[in-house]
C-alpha cells in the first residue's frame, strides 16, 4: 500500500542524500566478473559471477548484472542476487547511502533506483525496509511498498534516528 505521508516523511529524512556526487558521472566505469557476454549490436552486456561495478563513489555488487547501453552511454543497470548491493556517496561531507534488494534496477539518466524483494536503504543512521522501494536520487522522493507475501508482516518499516543539536555538543 502506498502512503503519501510516509513518502513525504522519507523524502524529508533522505533529503540530504538527494544527489550523487556530480563528478561520479565523469569517471570511467570499472567492471569485474567471472564472465561477460557482450552484444555490441543491441548494446546489452551480461556479467555473471561475483560482479562488481564501480564509477567514482558508485558501487554495485551482485551475482549477475545486465547493462544496457544507448547512444549516450549506459542507460540501465539491472543487478540480481541474494541481496544485490548499491552504494553511492551523495556529497563529499555526507556518509554513503547503501541499498539492497534481490533485484536492483538503476535507470542512470533519471537517477532512479528500484529495489525489489527484501528491499532496504540505509542513509546515515536511518533505515528503511519493504518489499519494494522506489528511490529517486535526484528529487529524494521515496515510495515504499510491502506485499505481505513470504511470511512478511506486510508492512513498511523505518528507523529514524533523532537529529542531534549541534549547539548542545
Amino acid at each position: 500500500m502506498k502512503t503519501k505521508f510516509l513518502a513525504l516523511l522519507v523524502a524529508t529524512v533522505f533529503s540530504a542524500t538527494a544527489n550523487a556526487l556530480p563528478e561520479d558521472r565523469e569517471k570511467p566505469i570499472h567492471v569485474s566478473a567471472d564472465s561477460a557476454s557482450i552484444d555490441e549490436k543491441s548494446g546489452r552486456t551480461i556479467y555473471q559471477g561475483d560482479v562488481k561495478i564501480t564509477q567514482g563513489t558508485l558501487l554495485i555488487e551482485a551475482d549477475r548484472v545486465e547493462m544496457e547501453r544507448g547512444k549516450e552511454g549506459v542507460e540501465r543497470v539491472t543487478a540480481f542476487g541474494k541481496q544485490a548491493h548499491f552504494r553511492q556517496k551523495p556529497d563529499t561531507d555526507k556518509p554513503y547511502t547503501d541499498a539492497w534488494g534481490d533485484t536492483i534496477i538503476y535507470k542512470v539518466e533519471k537517477e532512479h533506483l528500484t529495489l525489489q524483494k527484501n528491499a532496504k536503504v540505509i542513509s546515515d543512521k536511518d533505515t528503511f525496509t519493504g518489499s519494494r522501494i522506489l528511490y529517486n536520487l535526484k528529487t529524494s522522493v521515496v515510495d515504499a511498498y510491502s506485499d505481505g507475501k513470504d511470511g512478511s508482516s506486510g508492512r513498511v518499516e523505518m528507523i529514524i534516528q533523532p537529529k542531534k543539536d549541534k549547539d548542545a555538543q
